[in-house]
């Protein structure tokens, strides 16, 4: 039988070896499995805001239950309300976060936790930010709350090296992202790249993507110091993309004013989902680095005009029809009759589609 120092010095070395690359989270959980009775050991978070967690970094639970937890479970585990607010760093038994005899009348106990024939936990918060917690949890058969506080105790002793290990990935993966989306390359083409993050916070803005934010509205960080888009359009899905349940389009272009914006959700493995949470790149590109339109065979397919012509390119670069007006010499009046003869030659109804159209028919 191993002493409890050594037990513990065990899985302090398998912390220290997973962040050395030398063992794997799947090697330390299922090392932690071993303190109770049918242990089964996860790393999850919970956000309290959206009601939502996962647990797929686990030593053996069935990827079924995993999704089905993800999808539905989270949302009422009974624990989590006084999880989410617990003190950070100290193990704690499940009983104090719900009394047992009201834990074994809840839908999550009866559909979920016996199917598993899972009874307790114990359980610890690594860390938490804006309302969403990292936990760290040792599910098992064992139902004497006594008999699980010396595994909840030790938990309490691992605090530190989980925070240290936490940090340390926490860290490596966002710097992952930041490196492979390379914000360098982009500033040589004139497009500017912000990566955003958990709470539409961001990560980083490269200096293209600074210089386009102070000459327009399309993109701006607000007072609670996330990422807002101007676009109505492209605030929502910017929203919807960093929910941790998307299931939309990987990428979703718009136009705002003079400004091409690209949203790209960013896939992630399941630890590198758990340490850096959601991630989305948003690339901006103003209407001084749009290419040039492929004029003539513009011209040859849809009967354009030299002077409609003009007013497209002008309309691109985000021109008012006053301020194309001036420009041509001419009343706003006619400027909306080329217009309209645009939109009837180009099958479309508004401004916004012709930008599209131009972008269409632009060098890239």
């Amino acid at each position: 039988m191993q002493l409890a120092s050594d037990y513990d010095e065990k899985l302090v070395d398998l912390i220290y070896a997973t962040v050395f690359g030398e063992a794997t989270w799947h090697d330390f959980l299922s090392k932690l499995d071993e303190a109770l009775p049918g242990g089964i050991t996860g790393l999850l978070y919970h956000d309290i805001r959206q009601r939502h967690g996962a647990i797929d970094i686990n030593s053996r639970l069935p990827p079924e239950w995993s999704d089905n937890y993800s999808r539905y479970y989270s949302r009422i585990n009974p624990w989590m309300p006084a999880a989410s607010v617990r003190k950070v760093g100290v193990g704690v038994v499940a009983e104090q976060m719900l009394p047992r005899d009201k834990f074994v009348r809840t839908e999550f106990y009866n559909d979920c936790f016996l199917e598993l024939e899972l009874e307790s936990a114990v359980g610890i918060t690594i860390d938490r930010a804006d309302g969403r917690s990292f936990l760290l949890s040792t599910m098992t058969a064992s139902a004497d709350a006594d008999a699980n506080r010396a595994a909840a105790d030790r938990l309490t002793r691992l605090a530190p090296h989980l925070r240290r290990a936490f940090r340390h990935f926490q860290a490596g993966y966002r710097d992952r992202v930041i490196a492979e989306v390379g914000g360098a390359v982009f500033d040589a083409i004139d497009m500017g790249v912000v990566v955003v993050g958990y709470a539409g916070r961001p990560k980083s803005i490269s200096d293209t993507a600074t210089a386009i934010m102070e000459r327009t509205h399309a993109l701006r960080i607000g007072l609670t110091g996330a990422v807002k888009l101007a676009d109505p359009e492209g605030e929502r899905a910017l929203a919807a993309m960093l929910e941790p349940d998307y299931a939309g389009p990987r990428v979703v272009t718009l136009l705002s004013g003079a400004t091409r914006i690209c949203l790209v959700k960013v896939e992630k493995d399941p630890e590198a989902a758990y340490f850096e949470g959601p991630t989305v790149v948003v690339t901006l590109e103003h209407k001084d680095t749009f290419p040039v339109l492929h004029e003539k065979r513009l011209q040859s397919d849809y009967a354009i005009t030299n002077t409609e012509l003009r007013i497209l390119k002008a309309i691109a670069t985000g021109q008012s029809v006053r301020e194309i007006a001036e420009g041509e010499h001419r009343s706003p009046e006619t400027i909306r009759t080329h217009l309209k003869s645009l939109y009837g030659k180009t099958g479309t109804s508004r401004q916004s589609d012709l930008v599209r159209f131009a972008l269409r028919w632009s060098g890239r």
